[in-house]
């Protein structure tokens, strides 16, 4: 459980020792409570600027052991970066204000704040308070004992006019404070003033690292560059189709001719439309006939040439005179004959595409594409804020495919319709982002902070993919911001001629001009020639931090 606590401005470090000895004491009760405490304590210590205790590298190393000594990790929140860097050397975290320290993950919306109250160990009663609040009788003589004596005033036969001279003294003291007043507003007004600005300029810092995406781990691990991922996937089906490519000749006419019917009865005979007729030697080729014919009265009576047509195309339609002899129906035989008595021609063979393995391989590539670019689509929609996918990371499971055409069919396209499970790494942008911050945070120069709202982070290649892990490079910058204090710098250029006080503000800081010093009333400062002797009369103006940009960047 985190913790933050707030110091006082006169906590020396054994007061601050003993509120955290007495927060942590409090902290192992409850966790005792909730039937935890394996996790351990965690505090946040906030130190105010005006705080003395924690501005000496030997109480910050005395506070670090009481930490180790406890098994207690504490980190340091301060606006002056001196303290900080104390902090650092004797091994404890330290960040510029609460904010940081959450966007660190050192402490969470969630983390309480501890009042001062809240830290100091209540006072113990003593055995005589203990029996004074049991027994009444005791308190109530012990209170008549504290009473003051009476004392009787004996009074002459005449009174002083004592009223008129306590009137006549107010008075007198009521001007004396006037008059002071007004001396003080006027050597105020006599005192000179001076504004200072200073423009600072930014630092930039920039950083490139190579992290790890692990669906397996639950927490950012900051030595490792490791943070959680999390694996989507989803189920689809899709239908897609592609031109065939090969050719191979295919029969494509239809061999057409004419046959004669021979009557074999004394009646006439009706030979019906769509009549099936068929080759008596070698394979069989069936014809059909495009017309009714009809048989005149007597055997041996002979129709009207009759049209007929191959029912198969190609070549092998293509008949010679007298082979198509014969009906399909025996019924038929029975009523008449029929002969071609000239070769019926028209079966060709024609150049024709047809599907071959190849296809199917050209097919079940192209169906996995259009399936991984539309799952990854279905993904992406349902990302929260700040994730990502990368597309190198989408796995197609292929569950079945469905072919439309066989290999050896004759056709333009081939197609078919893939059932695949579409599986991705979803990369949480925030904690990448947190690894990079923390990175930039490390190149922040002494007495300079971070700019929080220039930051840019970007992902840059994928370098490895292995069960779901991603492995990737990420880059950041920023702005590096000088921390000026006003107060400070006031008391630092007190005094000095403006000449002193830009050159030595030039070699603290890092500034973009010259500073800006005006001094008023002006003939009082041509007089002195110096800033005022009280800081109180020096207001310090700190402009945005600028950076310069290199020609062509």
């Amino acid at each position: 459980m985190e913790q933050v606590i707030v110091l006082d401005e006169s906590d020396d470090i054994t007061a601050v020792r003993s509120r955290l000895d007495f927060a942590k004491s409090n902290r192992a009760r409850q966790s005792i409570q909730d039937a935890g405490g394996r996790k351990p304590a965690r505090f946040l210590l906030i130190v105010p600027r005006k705080n003395q205790a924690l501005q000496s590298l030997v109480n910050m190393k005395l506070l670090a052991r009481w930490a180790q000594g406890r098994a207690v990790e504490l980190a340091i929140v301060s606006v002056q970066p001196s303290v900080r860097d104390y902090a650092k050397e004797a091994g404890l975290k330290a960040f510029g204000s609460q904010s940081r320290a959450k966007w660190a993950g050192w402490i969470t919306e969630q983390t309480p704040v501890v009042t001062i109250e809240e830290t100091i160990a209540p006072v113990a009663m003593t055995p005589s308070a203990q029996e004074l609040e049991a027994d009444p009788e005791k308190k109530e003589i012990k209170r008549r004992r504290r009473q003051k004596k009476k004392y009787k005033v004996v009074t002459g036969g005449s009174r002083p006019d004592t009223f008129g001279l306590v009137v006549q003294q107010v008075g007198v003291l009521l001007l004396i404070l006037v008059l002071a007043l007004f001396l003080v507003m006027g050597v105020i007004a006599l005192l000179p003033r001076a504004t200072v600005t200073v423009t600072p300029v930014a630092r930039p810092v920039e950083t490139e690292m190579v992290v790890r995406a692990d669906p397996n781990v639950e927490s950012v691990d900051f030595e490792t560059l490791t943070f959680p991922a999390r694996v989507a996937q989803t189920e689809l089906e899709l239908f897609g189709e592609i031109e065939t490519v090969e050719t191979e000749l295919a029969p494509r006419g239809l061999a057409t001719g004419q046959v004669v019917f021979i009557n074999r009865t004394a009646d006439e005979q009706v030979i019906p439309i769509s009549t099936t007729l068929a080759t008596s030697a070698g394979e069989a080729v069936e014809f059909t006939t495009v017309e009714t014919a009809t048989i005149p009265v007597g055997v041996g009576a002979t129709s009207t040439p009759t049209l007929v047509i191959a029912v198969e195309p190609g070549p092998k339609g293509n008949v010679a005179a007298g082979q198509l002899n014969r009906f399909a129906r025996s019924s038929f035989a029975l009523l008449a004959r029929v002969i071609n008595e000239q070769p019926l021609n028209g079966g060709t063979l024609e150049p024709e595409r047809i599907v071959v393995q190849t296809d199917k391989e050209r097919l079940d590539a192209y169906l996995r594409q259009k399936v991984q670019q539309e799952g990854l689509s279905r993904l992406q929609a349902s990302l929260g804020e700040q994730e990502f996918i990368p597309p190198e990371s989408v796995q197609v499971i292929v569950l079945d495919v469905n072919y439309q055409e066989f290999s050896g069919d004759f056709s333009d396209t081939f197609g078919g319709e893939m059932q695949a499970v579409i599986r991705a790494t979803v990369i949480g942008g925030y904690n990448a982002n947190r690894l990079a911050l923390a990175a930039l945070e490390a190149q922040v120069p002494p007495e300079h902070e971070l700019d929080l709202e220039g930051l840019n982070f970007g992902a840059g290649e994928i370098l490895d993919i292995q069960a779901g892990i991603v492995t990737f490079r990420i880059f950041a910058s920023g702005q590096a911001i000088p921390v000026i204090d006003g107060r400070t710098v006031a008391r630092d250029i007190a005094w000095l001629s403006v000449g002193e006080a830009q050159e030595l503000l030039g070699q603290q800081h890092r500034l973009a001009t010259v500073p800006g010093v005006e001094l008023e009333p002006a003939w009082l400062a041509g007089l002195l020639g110096r800033l005022p002797l009280s800081s109180l009369r020096i207001n310090v103006i700190v402009n945005d931090a600028i950076t310069y940009v290199a020609e062509g960047s």
